[in-house]
């Protein structure tokens, strides 16, 4: 870490420096939430507006910024900037640098529409089929791991992270309670946690899918039910790229790991679940942003599961 970490926070105090010392603060935070911290600041603020003085980080200035950032990078990108911006001006204004947090004032970030594309429900079980069937993604052991995205719609860290001791057979539950991420100088972490707190559930698949756990579960030799063919935590990144190169040659380019996510939604929109249910069954915490996104904690599950069975059976 610099030696700007431990320096007083004063109005000359460039952002570079009030960024570092923002960094010292969290480095107790998961490592691939500090690595995102890092990386925003490192990719985005330094280079762009790390000589700033932070009495000269005003709202208008640092709007400009983000809005940079939206245009030559995405919203996403955006809003980890603002998240950062927060944090650092907040500690600013804590020291009496400043008087009031600029950052608060900055218009909201307006998210890009649509995202993945989801799946239309008639053409689901066709490419389930050809997933099966193809020689590559068995040899990689990622085929099963698209069927359980399918009939799941768990993201796919989630699905890397899954361990036996989470998955009940004898009930047909399966628990979702962590995740896998890969954090910089750590490799591929297992999280003992989600992406949100709403993300934490259990969950009813449908029964062709216990039924694909099941034999997955003789035939085990860790305690991962996903892992590489060498028997290690999967890395999500280098399993949607494995996903990336097969949907090509699948014939369906436009189908990523997260256009599940958004197909299962729809399936369980037509069969009638409320969006609360919805929101349960894939980890979301506001049924709103199923319904704004996904739409075209623990929960019961039976419905949800006998409305994914007819596509993925």
């Amino acid at each position: 870490m610099s030696a700007s970490a431990g320096v007083e926070v004063k109005r000359e105090t460039n952002l570079a420096a009030l960024a570092d010392k923002f960094l010292a603060s969290k480095v107790d935070r998961a490592p691939r939430t500090y690595d995102t911290y890092r990386q925003t600041i490192e990719h985005h603020i330094r280079p762009k507006i790390g000589n700033l003085a932070v009495s000269e980080a005003t709202t208008e200035r640092l709007g400009r910024f983000i809005q940079t950032v939206v245009t030559d990078h995405g919203p996403g990108a955006a809003k980890a900037c603002r998240s950062v911006l927060s944090g650092m001006m907040g500690m600013a204004a804590r020291s009496d640098a400043i008087r009031v947090n600029p950052v608060r004032e900055i218009s909201n970030i307006e998210a890009r529409a649509e995202g993945a594309i989801p799946i239309p429900l008639a053409d689901l079980p066709g490419l389930l089929v050809s997933v099966r069937e193809d020689a590559r993604l068995r040899e990689l052991d990622v085929a099963d791991l698209i069927e359980f995205l399918a009939g799941t719609g768990c993201r796919v860290s989630e699905a890397c992270g899954l361990a036996w001791e989470d998955v009940d057979l004898a009930e047909g539950s399966v628990t979702i309670k962590a995740n896998a991420v890969r954090a910089r100088g750590l490799g591929v972490l297992r999280q003992d946690h989600t992406k949100t707190k709403a993300g934490i559930r259990t969950i009813t698949p449908p029964a062709t899918l216990v039924s694909l756990l099941t034999d997955r579960r003789v035939n085990a030799t860790t305690e991962l039910v996903f892992p590489t063919i060498l028997g290690n935590l999967r890395d999500p990144r280098n399993t949607s790229r494995d996903w990336s190169e097969a949907r090509t040659r699948l014939g369906f380019p436009g189908v990523t790991t997260h256009s599940f996510r958004k197909t299962v939604a729809t399936a369980l929109d037509r069969a009638g679940l409320s969006a609360r249910e919805i929101a349960d069954y894939l980890g979301h915490e506001n049924p709103s942003l199923t319904q704004d996104v996904y739409m075209a904690r623990n929960t019961g599950g039976a419905k949800a599961a006998k409305a994914l069975e007819p596509l993925v059976g």
